[in-house]
């Protein structure tokens, strides 16, 4: 069996084992998970988590998924998106999940990659990046999961919510990356010459040259419930999953793009 690694993102999760989207993923971790080596969630695994009182009993059956996955020695890591990141103590605990810092670097079969949720390089758009950094303030995270249950899941919705209609009324190119910003952070990890991100869900591979060199901007899919899969190979090899594929055939990869990589002021 071939030696590869899986990346994920913009899952979405729902309170509900029957929706579309928990189906696929379910089946996801039971058919194509355990043949990997390892697997990356960068970021929204759930719709919503608003403190692991709350979150573990209402996504009981894919955090049993995740324990009985990781108590076989296979290794699934974690890092924080826009809608998930809350998790504490507890959800790593009872899933057996590692957390990462955003970015990361890694390094894959002799290969180093930087992974990232994808949010920070929507620099463009100002207004999230604000809220932003006033969510994910220490002292705000722990004074809001110290509300009552219910005080917390009514924010949660609200703020779900309007994020719904905030972004239907932003230009298209507001909520994407910022040239700039991936190049300055591909600046800032010289090694690294694959990132791969979500959060846009825009899937694709994009060119990036970064100071003469060429390197490559990978692009998860969100789940709706299809969605396209990054996997590396033990020869290096990566690639864009379509998954599931209904017509079975092994790869289907979006077009390649070039990014307009200005170097960063």
């Amino acid at each position: 069996m071939s030696k590869h690694t899986l990346f994920i993102a913009d899952v979405h999760l729902q309170p509900d084992d029957n929706h579309p989207i928990n189906l696929a993923f379910s089946d996801f971790l039971a058919t194509q998970v355990p043949q990997a080596d390892a697997l990356y969630i960068l970021g929204d695994l759930f719709e919503m988590w608003v403190g692991d009182d709350i979150g573990l009993p209402l996504y009981k059956t894919v955090i049993e998924q995740f324990k009985s996955l990781t108590d076989t020695g296979l290794p699934i890591y974690l890092l924080f998106g826009n809608r998930d990141f809350l998790m504490r103590r507890k959800f790593w605990q009872e899933t057996g999940i590692q957390p990462l810092s955003d970015p990361k670097e890694v390094e894959l079969y002799g290969l180093p990659v930087l992974l990232m949720h994808g949010d920070s390089l929507c620099t463009d758009d100002r207004e999230y990046q604000k809220m932003r950094k006033i969510l994910r303030f220490p002292l705000v995270t722990w004074l809001f999961l110290k509300l009552p249950k219910r005080r917390r899941l009514k924010i949660g919705e609200s703020m779900r919510e309007k994020s719904k209609r905030f972004s239907q009324n932003k230009p298209e190119n507001i909520m994407d990356v910022n040239p700039k910003a991936v190049t300055q952070v591909l600046q800032q990890h010289p090694k690294v010459r694959h990132l791969i991100h979500g959060h846009t869900h825009r899937p694709g591979h994009h060119a990036v040259k970064v100071g003469g060199e060429s390197k490559h901007r990978w692009v998860l899919g969100d789940w709706r419930p299809q969605t396209q899969v990054l996997r590396i190979d033990h020869d290096q090899t990566v690639q864009l999953v379509v998954y599931p594929n209904p017509e079975h055939s092994p790869l289907i990869l979006p077009q390649t793009t070039e990014d307009n990589t200005e170097k960063p002021n």
